[in-house]
């Protein structure tokens, strides 16, 4: 009797088998199992038991077409899977699947053609994965963009095609679904952008940066143009291929307009203050040129009136010699005026060049100017402070703020002026504080423009124009100037300038 001979495994083979059922076996978040050609189950792992409910005995020997809806089996479509997987060698879907409960779960299936040494075809591998929670995620995304009706949110193919369209979408661009998915995105452009090539410049920007955004003029279904921003988002997978394009798209037509009233009323009023700075150039050139111009009659009506005074008041009554005193004191008076306003003139219209300054050198020259009167104010100047401004325009200021301080006090009363320093961040301030009549709140803007008086020619003589040169040479060197003052409680004047770094 023959012995027929029985081919030995290759005992390699055998472990190599064993660690992949192994493998198999211990994996739980796919269902992986094998069918014969037919479409019968031969193995089940884990995984499988877990996400579909059977038990392998339960399970192995029949059909796969149970984890399939009604529905898709009315139309046989587990037949048509492994038709394709079988001419093709793969088929993939994402659908719904059924437990062994009835209870339906959104699944990725991959279904693999088997071939053995010989090439035939001895069955399938078939993998499922669960993807419940991500199509939910997405439901709820999903049904979030559907709600915005603000922003017009949908998605492009690489191509431009439009793939998805949100009700936001459809108000602003006035497009149903229907009417606007797979039509390409270059439909909502102008004319003039589409010369231009913007569509296919934005959708190239987008996909070398990630994204890309513009602000434009967009075309609504209607032929109606509106303002709007927009943001196109590079899509890519796992791998970084690019499957596509978000769009958002924003109304913004009611703030352009607002931006435009804006920029036209700002274009507007820089003409105005263009056309009132050259007004006011060509009213400081006339006083400028009136005040320099008055003071040779001046000259000339004070020298007279002093020679006839001189020589002939003796034969003048005592009512002529009066005259000629008050026209000598309104030459005064007037010549001082003209004196101030080419101060003011000079202050606005000269060249500044600001360099540091010693404060205690600028009050000492201040008060050299004021002779006897000097005697009545006292000084607590930090000789370590120093100021960055113009040393003449300083000593101007400083000298009408004390000669102030000391003219405004109660008659009969001896005036009383403190000048003190002090370093602040980064600026000195210098006030000068006096105990006279004070200036009451309601008039403490307009005594530093020109010609505003407080108080009549005969109780504090003077031209109004003092403060307003303080605030004007203030301001040219840099600095501010403000006041503190209760009437009847004296006033304080402070002056800010740069500080000299490193001047402490």
């Amino acid at each position: 009797m023959a012995v027929q001979s029985i081919p030995l495994p290759n005992p390699s083979h055998l472990h190599s088998e064993r660690i992949f059922r192994k493998l198999i076996d211990s994996v739980t978040d796919y269902a992986i199992f094998v069918l014969d050609p037919t479409g019968h189950i031969v193995t089940w792992n884990p995984g499988a038991e877990r996400m579909k409910g059977y038990h392998a005995d339960e399970i192995i020997g029949r059909h796969f077409s149970i984890f399939y809806p009604p529905a898709d089996l009315e139309w046989n479509k587990p037949a048509y899977e492994l038709k394709v997987a079988a001419e093709t060698g793969r088929f993939e879907d994402e659908n719904w699947r059924v437990r062994k409960d009835g209870s339906r779960f959104w699944a990725n299936v991959v279904i693999t053609r088997l071939l053995d040494d010989e090439g035939r075809m001895v069955g399938f591998g078939k993998i499922t994965r669960d993807l419940s929670e991500r199509r939910e995620a997405e439901q709820r995304y999903r049904l979030l963009i559907e709600q915005v009706t603000d922003y017009a949110i949908f998605s492009l193919d690489p191509g431009g095609i439009v793939r998805s369209w949100n009700t936001g979408a459809e108000r602003i661009k006035g497009y149903k679904a229907e009417e606007i998915i797979g039509q390409h995105f270059s439909r909502f452009y102008t004319d003039e952008d589409r010369a231009k090539g913007l569509p296919a410049q934005m959708l190239a920007r987008a996909t070398r940066d990630g994204h890309a955004e513009t602000e434009g003029w967009r075309v609504r279904k209607n032929g109606a143009r509106f303002w709007s921003l927009v943001v196109i988002t590079a899509m890519r997978d796992e791998e970084g291929n690019l499957t596509g394009f978000s769009k958002v798209t924003r109304d913004i037509t009611d703030r352009k307009q607002l931006l435009d009233q804006v920029r036209q009323h700002a274009h507007e009023l820089e003409l105005r203050v263009a056309e009132r700075d050259k007004t006011n150039a060509e009213l400081e050139a006339f006083s400028y040129s009136v005040s320099h111009d008055l003071r040779a009659p001046l000259r000339a009506i004070s020298g007279f009136t002093a020679a006839l005074q001189e020589d002939y008041g003796d034969k003048l009554d005592e009512t002529g010699r009066d005259y000629l005193d008050q026209v000598l004191q309104a030459s005064a008076r007037m010549n001082q005026l003209v004196t101030d306003l080419l101060n003011y003139s000079r202050l606005t219209r000269a060249d500044m060049e600001l360099q540091p300054i010693a404060v205690a050198a600028a009050v000492k020259a201040a008060l050299a100017e004021l002779d006897a009167d000097a005697q009545h104010v006292k000084l607590a100047i930090d000789k370590r402070h120093a100021v960055v401004g113009h040393e003449a325009t300083l000593v101007q200021v400083l000298f009408n703020l004390i000669g102030n301080a000391l003219k405004f006090h109660e008659p009969g009363k001896q005036p009383r002026v403190t000048v003190t320093s002090e370093r602040n961040d980064g600026t000195i301030a210098v006030r000068v504080r006096d105990e006279g009549i004070g200036i009451a709140p309601q008039h403490q803007e307009r005594i530093f423009k020109v010609f505003e008086r407080l108080h009549g020619q005969e109780a504090y003589p003077g031209t109004g124009i003092g403060l307003a040169i303080v605030k004007r040479g203030i301001e040219r060197m840099g600095g501010s100037v403000r006041v503190q003052s209760d009437l009847g409680q004296g006033s304080t004047f402070t002056l800010e300038l740069p500080a000299v770094d490193g001047a402490d």
